[in-house]
């Protein structure tokens, strides 16, 4: 599970422990889980991962920008990407979600691109000093500012061939996939499963980026899951779930359990 930024992580932290959860995607966002906040409680945090024995990922903040079209506002997303990678190394967390930044009207697809990769050379170079694996998130289509950008197959399979890092991997949103826009969830499993370090599941109508308890929208989730499973998928699973009512988050849990265990 990962948890949200409205609510205090420690206690996040111990509700996965405490309801079977084997992991916790830390996601460092405003309000209240800010590196800086984050950092505040690391002794807490530790010790409460340490407790439950949890194996720890995180989200590094979702709103920066590493492909805008002003270099300041690019170089201030990565400098915040660092600060979050930084307290993640205080934590003894290894594998880091990213986002590829988002692609206003105004940039073309190529220079979107092209901003991307050199942003993502800067982050790997903290990457190789921490010894952290970068997962670049596959975007929902339709995001704001309405411009695609990470929603197909062949833009990852041009950013591992130009960066050709092992420290660049793919976070493979199921839900993100689905929508509307995107290439398919299998087309993402049959040609980049070799890349995918990490998965994020939730459910959704089709059109946004709902982030439902599973079963609750339209997302055909278990196909994709099934398909992971076949071919021997062991690494981690986030539940992207916001629901208020927690019990939706731990039927969901349920759900995946179940497909991984037929």
């Amino acid at each position: 599970m990962t948890n949200s930024p409205f609510k205090d992580v420690l206690e996040e932290v111990k509700f996965a422990g405490e309801n079977g959860f084997d992991g916790f995607e830390l996601v460092f966002e405003y309000p209240l889980s800010t590196p800086e906040q984050i950092l505040a409680k690391k002794k807490q945090l530790l010790d409460t991962f340490s407790t439950y024995h949890l194996v720890r990922l995180s989200h590094t903040p979702t709103f920066v920008d590493i492909c805008n079209f002003y270099e300041g506002l690019r170089e201030a997303s990565i400098q915040e990407t660092i600060k979050a990678m930084n307290v993640a190394y205080e934590l003894e967390i290894r594998l880091l979600t990213v986002h590829p930044g988002f692609r206003f009207p105004l940039l073309s697809k190529e220079k979107a691109f092209q901003n991307t990769v050199q942003s993502l050379n800067k982050l790997l170079a903290k990457a190789e000093d921490y010894d952290m694996i970068l997962g670049v998130e596959n975007l929902p289509s339709g995001f704001f500012p309405s411009s695609e950008h990470f929603t197909k197959v062949k833009e990852f399979e041009d950013l591992f061939s130009q960066l050709g890092s092992d420290r660049l991997s793919l976070v493979f949103d199921i839900s993100h996939a689905c929508l509307r826009g995107s290439d398919q969830p299998q087309e993402f499993i049959n040609e980049l499963y070799d890349r995918v370090a990490h998965i994020h599941v939730s459910d959704n109508f089709g059109e946004r980026d709902d982030h439902l308890p599973l079963g609750a929208g339209r997302t055909d989730y278990k196909t994709p899951l099934k398909e992971l499973a076949k071919k021997g998928y062991n690494k981690t699973i986030t539940l992207e779930i916001f629901a208020i009512d927690r019990d939706y988050l731990l039927l969901s849990k349920n759900k995946v359990k179940e497909i991984f265990e037929t």
